[in-house]
């Protein structure tokens, strides 16, 4: 899909956009807010919280880099000299992200295209609004519908485009590619969800927990590798089974 092409449920929204000035978003209030909100205060590539703690000073500190999708000007990272001004500074044009994702994202803009950022906007967006993000939990249960209802998401996303189990086929060439573009844009952010929801309700994680959030970074890591044209230094590792039972034993 063309840049164009994947800005234009954009621009028949008609919405009233501000300025963009020195290649910085300039948002309302609100519209940051609402960027926040839509993103669980996450970068939407890694999940990484966007407010880490700083032990010494005993406060949050803020690491959000508000980073364009397509470029705000005409020879930046994902660049379309047809998009205005107004538009390239809309919030539908930005992502939040951390330093470190921000800098690759514009650094390898080939793996990072626009159809992919925005569809991981979208996807980001509905799992927060069904499941509220990376939140805490006041118990194992809670924590433990949460990855269910995640899991149950990539599960039927494999299930319609996957590779078959036995051989790595796949039905079709159009099927591969949906396959490809749906890990890329949902399974890869709901993995680092799920790794998130480990991390931020630590207390009821298992020993074994731990060990399976492990086991799914490093498949996570491998799928992005893959998925975005990298060169894999061994075998993809397969989904670790033991994610299916996160938060269901007694934690430690």
């Amino acid at each position: 899909m063309t840049n164009d092409a994947a800005w234009a449920p954009i621009r028949a929204q008609g919405r009233a956009l501000m300025a963009c000035t020195s290649g910085r978003p300039k948002l309302s209030d609100d519209q940051d807010r609402e960027l926040f909100s839509e993103s669980a205060g996450t970068c939407l590539l890694c999940s990484t919280s966007l407010f880490p703690k700083d032990p010494k000073r005993k406060r949050s500190i803020p690491i959000a880099e508000r980073a364009h999708i397509i470029a705000h000007s005409d020879d930046g990272p994902r660049a379309n000299p047809s998009i205005t001004d107004s538009e390239r500074a809309a919030p539908e044009n930005i992502a939040l992200l951390c330093p470190t994702c921000h800098t690759i994202v514009d650094r390898a803009p080939d793996e990072y295209p626009v159809q992919d950022l925005l569809d991981a906007k979208q996807a980001r967006k509905l799992l927060v609004a069904n499941i509220g993000g990376a939140q805490k939990f006041s118990d194992a249960t809670e924590a433990r519908k949460a990855v269910q209802r995640i899991l149950i998401r990539n599960r039927i996303i494999f299930q319609r485009y996957g590779p078959s189990p036995e051989d790595g086929s796949t039905k079709s060439a159009e099927t591969a590619l949906t396959w490809s573009r749906r890990v890329r844009t949902e399974i890869i952010p709901n993995n680092r969800l799920i790794l998130a929801l480990v991390d931020v309700n630590s207390e009821f994680a298992s020993t074994g927990d731990m060990e399976a959030s492990e086991l799914l970074r490093q498949h996570t890591d491998d799928l992005e590798r893959k998925h975005r044209n990298r060169t894999l230094e061994g075998p993809a590792s397969r989904f670790p089974s033991e994610v299916e039972n996160i938060f269901k034993g007694d934690p430690v």
